[in-house]
C-alpha cells in the first residue's frame, strides 16, 4: 500500500470540510476510476459543513494572531471563504530528499549519500536540527513543519492546529526565500529546468538528487501560489 504524501495551499475550511481533491483523487475522477483514501484518524465526527466550520477557523485564527502578537509585523489574515486551492504531490522521498539537500547544503564537508535515507539518522540533518548548532540556514524547510503561514517572519513556532493538535507552524514567505537562496547556493536552475524536474514523479529507487529536485520543484511551486493568493500551505497525509 502506497502512503500518499500531498500539500495543500489554500482555504482551511475546504481543507478540514474535506471539499478539495488530491492528485490521486483528480486523476480517479477524471478517469472514471477510484480512489481509495485511508487515514489514520477517524472521520466519520468530522464537520463538513462549510457554515460551522468558517467561522471556528476563523476564530483559531483570532488566536494565533493574539498569541504571537508583537512577534509578526503582519496579522494572520486570507479569505476563508474561497473556494480556489492548489495541491501538489513531492511524495515523502521527494520532501525528505529536498530536505536533506539542504541539510547538505549546510555542511558540505559530508559525503552526499546515493540514496535519501531517515531523516533522524543521517548525520547533516542532526548537525542542521541540533540545538547547539545554533540557527539553521533553511529552518522553514528543514524542520518538521505542518503549516506555513502566509505572513513573513523569520522563527518557526508550535502551537495548536485548529483540529488540536501540536504541530510546527514556519512563514510560506520565508519557505519561498529558503528553496530560492537553495537553488541559487547548489543548482543555480532556471525556471524552465526547475519546472522540467516536477513533471514525472521518481521511482522509489531514484538517485537522491533526482528525488531532491522533484521535491524541490513541487514545493516551490506551490509557495510561490501561497504567496500569490496569500494563503496557508499544509501538509496532508
Amino acid at each position: 500500500m502506497t502512503v500518499a504524501f500531498d500539500v495543500y495551499v489554500g482555504p482551511l475550511t475546504l481543507y478540514y470540510a474535506g471539499q478539495w481533491e488530491n492528485l490521486g483523487q483528480r486523476y480517479a475522477r477524471q478517469s472514471g476510476g477510484t480512489y481509495h483514501m485511508i487515514r489514520t484518524e477517524g472521520s466519520d465526527d468530522r464537520v463538513t459543513d462549510l457554515a460551522v466550520l468558517r467561522p471556528a477557523l476563523v476564530e483559531w485564527r483570532r488566536q494565533l494572531n493574539e498569541a504571537l502578537g508583537s512577534n509578526i509585523a503582519e496579522p494572520l489574515d486570507w479569505d476563508e471563504a474561497s473556494s480556489e486551492y492548489a495541491t501538489g504531490r513531492p511524495n515523502w522521498d521527494g520532501y525528505i530528499a529536498l530536505r536533506l539537500w539542504a541539510a547538505y547544503a549546510e555542511h558540505p564537508d559530508l559525503m552526499l549519500p546515493l540514496h535519501a535515507g531517515e531523516l533522524e539518522e543521517d548525520p547533516a540533518y542532526r548537525r542542521s536540527t541540533a540545538k547547539a548548532a545554533g540557527s539553521s540556514r533553511f529552518p522553514h524547510l528543514i524542520r518538521s513543519i505542518e503549516f506555513w503561514l502566509p505572513s513573513p517572519f523569520e522563527f518557526t513556532f508550535k502551537a495548536d492546529a485548529p483540529n488540536g493538535d501540536a504541530v510546527d507552524f514556519g512563514s510560506a514567505a520565508t519557505l519561498l526565500e529558503h528553496l530560492q537562496d537553495l537553488n541559487d547556493a547548489t543548482w543555480k536552475a532556471d525556471q524552465a529546468t526547475i519546472a522540467m524536474w516536477g513533471m514525472a514523479s521518481p521511482s522509489p529507487e531514484a538517485p537522491f538528487e533526482q528525488a531532491a529536485k522533484y521535491g524541490f520543484s513541487t514545493l516551490l511551486t506551490l509557495a510561490k501560489y501561497a504567496c500569490e493568493k496569500h494563503m496557508p500551505m499544509k501538509l496532508d497525509y
